[in-house]
């Protein structure tokens, strides 16, 4: 027997209205469409002033113009935004934060046409700004660059084996090996031919292009399973997060999260075997995806199909990924458990760790993290076995990654988001809003501080 989840009719609200004179039958219907409306205008003029307003050659948001980013890499936007200070992104950010809610929640009706505008027209904004709020992207390149010019593996050795590469000044993180997906950093090594400035463009752009599409690929589903879809395209597409860290940042986790929600629209569409071949691909990216697995293997019985497909992929990225790294690829494991010992003070383990009076996270703090992160994964995964919606068990799985994580990253807290927006779960839903409410606050008196 299947498990899958039942369609049902589609909420009144921005995705699923009722006729128009079932509306003005409606109490308050007028006022709540005045009200979504205006938060959305505002929503979009906030996220439209961070995305191009926040560009200038000393501003906060772009780490890299602190090493002099020449014009070919902080791009056209450079030219006219302004040098924006930690508080101002910050107030920035709440306010789009506080918009984009109102939004979600009001209930009230938006034209599709304005909706999808907004998030093609903010994807291209962000494609075009110079890289925001991080600089990983310099290493995506420098590992590229290292391979391919410099001869090195990138699993085996960090940017600083290459100090005079053009690259290497922007980069963050220079005595680390990549801690990427085989398949990414394999993809992303023909850029290194191109120069950096059309790698890292091409890179930027690619990424908006699959925001887009995971976008499209949530409304879809919503769709398929008779929900709301417009508003779940908005829950990924408007976000703030997605907009300036996801997208603005370059990152391949909105790459990862497109071909995750990739196999289970292909999985909802009874292709099982793409859809586990889809989802080997999306590990082959960002390791987290794996966690998807599963989840995606409970919904039925006898999942064969999807095995299949998934041994194949397995086998065709583990030709690939030998063939370009030899058998140092390996090591990839080891450089994902050092990562893991990482510690913010922002992360949520650091937090609780320090409101029960300990010092910091000890190794204490890590075997117990790593019990509840257990028994949580094991629980939803029962409630799935037993017929809970295995898209929402996607999500919370993905919640849990980011709360027993000890690195506290913006890219990282949109894991959860696109099955949130796709499941019909109040809770999970919920709990991903608090999840970026945190992050928010927790940015509060760094960005102060530093504004």
């Amino acid at each position: 027997m299947t498990r899958s989840v039942t369609p049902v009719a589609p909420k009144r609200g921005v995705g699923g209205p009722p006729s128009f004179a079932a509306r003005q039958a409606e109490p308050g219907s007028r006022t709540r469409d005045r009200l979504t409306l205006g938060a959305f205008v505002l929503l979009v003029a906030l996220l439209t002033a961070i995305g191009a307003g926040g560009g200038g050659k000393d501003s906060f948001l772009v780490p890299a113009t602190r090493r002099h980013l020449p014009d070919s890499l902080s791009g056209p936007l450079s030219r006219i935004g302004f040098d924006m200070t930690g508080a101002q992104f910050l107030w920035l950010l709440v306010a789009a934060a506080a918009c984009y809610v109102a939004v979600l929640t009001v209930g009230g009706r938006l034209r599709p046409r304005w909706v999808i505008g907004a998030i093609v027209g903010l994807h291209l904004l962000y494609a075009i700004a110079p890289p925001l709020l991080s600089k990983d992207i310099f290493s995506y390149l420098s590992y590229a660059r290292m391979g391919v010019l410099h001869n090195a593996n990138p699993y085996l050795h960090g940017p600083a084996i290459a100090p005079h590469d053009e690259v290497f000044k922007f980069v963050g993180w220079r005595h680390v090996p990549s801690a990427y997906g085989p398949l990414f950093t394999a993809v992303t090594y023909p850029l290194a031919y191109l120069g950096p400035a059309v790698s890292l463009w091409t890179i930027k752009v690619f990424t908006a292009l699959a925001g887009l599409g995971c976008v499209a690929l949530v409304y879809r589903c919503a769709e398929r399973l008779g929900r709301a879809p417009l508003l779940a395209a908005m829950w990924v597409g408007l976000n703030p997060l997605w907009l300036a860290y996801g997208i603005g940042g370059g990152h391949n986790d909105v790459i990862m999260l497109a071909i995750s929600v990739g196999a289970v629209a292909l999985l909802l569409a009874e292709r099982p075997m793409a859809s586990g071949a889809a989802v080997i691909v999306s590990a082959a990216v960002k390791a987290s995806a794996i966690v998807t697995v599963p989840f995606m293997l409970l919904r039925q019985p006898r999942p064969w199909r999807e095995l299949a497909g998934m041994a194949v992929a397995l086998v065709a990225i583990a030709a690939i990924s030998l063939g370009v790294f030899g058998t140092d690829v390996f090591r990839l494991f080891h450089i994902l458990d050092t990562q893991q010992q990482l510690v913010s003070g922002d992360s949520i383990p650091a937090q609780m760790a320090h409101f029960v009076g300990l010092p910091g996270v000890t190794s204490e703090v890590r075997q117990v993290i790593h019990v509840l992160e257990f028994l949580a994964l094991t629980w939803i995964l029962l409630r799935v076995w037993r017929g809970s919606d295995w898209i929402a068990g996607i999500g919370w799985a993905m919640l849990v990654l980011v709360v027993g994580s000890t690195w506290m990253l913006g890219w990282y807290t949109l894991w959860p988001l696109p099955f949130a927006a796709i499941s019909n779960d109040r809770r999970l839903r919920f709990a991903t809003l608090s999840l970026f409410a945190y992050f928010v606050a927790q940015r509060w008196p760094i960005l102060l501080g530093q504004g």
